[in-house]
């Protein structure tokens, strides 16, 4: 193969190459207002998360309290059916 060509090819592709990344590169100029635009999207976004997780943290609340209310439904159940199996022994005794 030929030195000079595989240059010369070389340098076609990495000229190419060139060209185009530095036309990929060229757009519109990001301005104030696109900036100002980002911030108000952003701000925005971020008061959405802040009331989503103050709602998720409500219903972590109200879940907890559901919670204890069945623990505590549940002990009374436990009681009950304790003091009813005493009172069933007591008449089967008799």
């Amino acid at each position: 193969m030929n030195v000079k060509g595989s240059i010369l090819k070389l340098s076609a592709v990495a000229l190419a190459l060139g060209l185009m990344a530095g036309c990929a590169h060229k757009g519109p100029a990001v301005t104030p207002e696109d900036v100002a635009k980002a911030q108000s999207a952003a701000d925005a976004a971020m008061a959405a998360a802040t009331k989503a997780q103050n709602s998720a943290a409500a219903a972590e609340r109200t879940a907890n309290a559901a919670m204890n209310t069945a623990e505590d439904a549940k002990r009374a159940a436990d009681a009950c059916s304790e003091r009813c199996g005493r009172m069933t022994e007591k008449v089967m005794a008799k």
